[in-house]
């Protein structure tokens, strides 16, 4: 049960026209989903178990820590190609110096009681699983998820590019250093690591390395020590977005599309004025990452709550012409926020959690007839909608609901 942090009297109190809470696991039924899924297009969520588990074909992900459990919500992601080949199978395609593999009886991310395992050979040298990849000069990220076996490290490098290209990875510590990496706890001793770099030349080879110590080194192996591993993945993109499972070919992710439309959007849409509230947890901070658009299906007319790099935005459009775009603060990524925006003609506010309010007092209001939930169309969240309230009068308060609280705030 939600607990109010104060008791407000009837007259204060300001009940949403809509609410959408997506950490229940499900999806109102007002909401269209779509995102194509089959054999070349897979898709993966995290389950309430905590394991990688598949989706099918227009199943919205209701993604959960795997670690705590909590659903995070509603994951909505842009399309997403993964380049490795055999990306569960470590004895096929991939080679292997220095290096042999054994499957192990260790859980792994998916919940099946195997890992693969690469085993250090006796030799004194490097080590690393490794593919050739013909790629673009663009950013790309490689990740893994790994677990120790045997007090080693793991190194991610894009050989045969130039500049920094590379981090190692502490599995025993959960820490990193390099360069464009990151380091996340998946539960059970497992961690996902990334490695982010802009190539300046399109043909490089992926390594996934073992190392004795936080470097990339030649180091002479006791033939028993290694890495378990699972899931690598090299995507266009400066982070790393939800594994993909390949085997013979490189395999595209469609993009996750909800929408609101037709009755399923006017039923509850106040031409003119209103207020949202929407919380979120991106993934990158990276470009226009929307969170919620009420738009015409063009480009002319839109009210928009979205992260616009690390500014989090109330973003108005009538006729062609830009209206408001309210600046409530800054964002991160991987950290949950919550924006809330109000709208009528010269009076436009906005406001992150519980900061200052921003206001804009020359606006006119764009007429719509949809709204997106996670997109603008084009741009993608990539990261959890959590709740989605949506108010049908301009008011000066609202409440933003929490996990254990109900703050009043006032706009």
């Amino acid at each position: 049960m939600i607990t109010p942090a104060f008791s407000p009297t009837a007259t204060e109190r300001v009940l949403p026209k809509l609410a959408l809470d997506f950490t229940t696991a499900s999806l109102d039924a007002r909401v269209t989903f779509t995102r194509t899924t089959g054999a070349s297009n897979p898709a993966t969520y995290v389950d309430s178990n905590g394991y990688i588990t598949s989706a099918t074909n227009n199943q919205p992900r209701f993604d959960y820590d795997p670690v705590t459990k909590i659903c995070k919500g509603l994951l909505i992601e842009e399309s997403r190609v993964n380049r490795c080949l055999q990306s569960q199978a470590f004895n096929v395609t991939w080679g292997l110096p220095n290096l042999t593999y054994a499957s192990q009886a260790v859980v792994n991310p998916a919940g099946a009681s195997n890992s693969d395992t690469l085993v250090e050979s006796t030799t004194t040298a490097f080590r690393h699983a490794n593919q050739n990849l013909t790629l673009t000069a663009a950013t790309y990220t490689a990740s893994i998820y790994a677990k120790t076996a045997g007090t080693r490290y793991l190194w991610i490098q894009f050989s045969g590019s130039s500049g920094a290209n590379s981090a190692v990875f502490d599995l025993a510590n959960g820490t990193a250093s390099g360069t464009g990496f990151s380091i996340t706890a998946v539960g059970n001793g497992w961690y996902r690591c990334t490695c982010t770099i802009t190539l300046t030349t399109g043909t490089i080879n992926i390594r996934y390395g073992l190392s004795n110590t936080n470097a990339i080194v030649s180091y002479t192996g006791n033939g028993t020590s290694g890495i378990n591993v699972y899931g690598a993945q090299v995507e266009l993109g400066a982070f790393a977005t939800s594994y993909i499972p390949t085997t013979t070919a490189a395999l595209t992710r469609n993009a996750d599309v909800a929408t609101m439309t037709g009755t399923n959007f006017s039923d509850w849409w106040q031409a003119g004025r209103g207020g949202a509230m929407v919380q979120a947890l991106p993934s990158t901070v990276s470009g226009t990452r929307p969170l919620i658009q009420f738009d015409d299906g063009t480009a002319n007319e839109i009210i928009a709550l979205r992260g616009n790099a690390t500014n989090p935005e109330l973003y108005i459009v009538d006729g062609g012409t830009p209206q408001a775009q309210i600046d409530a603060g800054t964002i991160a990524a991987n950290t949950a926020y919550s924006l809330t925006g109000w709208w009528q003609i010269n009076d436009c506010k906005a406001r992150k959690d519980s900061g200052a309010v921003v206001t804009d007092t020359t606006a006119t209001i764009p007429t719509v007839t949809q709204a997106r939930l996670g997109s603008d169309g084009t741009n993608y969240l990539n990261g959890h909608l959590a709740t989605i309230n949506y108010y049908d009068l301009f008011s000066s308060q609202i409440y933003t609901r929490r996990k254990n609280k109900v703050i009043f705030n006032v706009i």
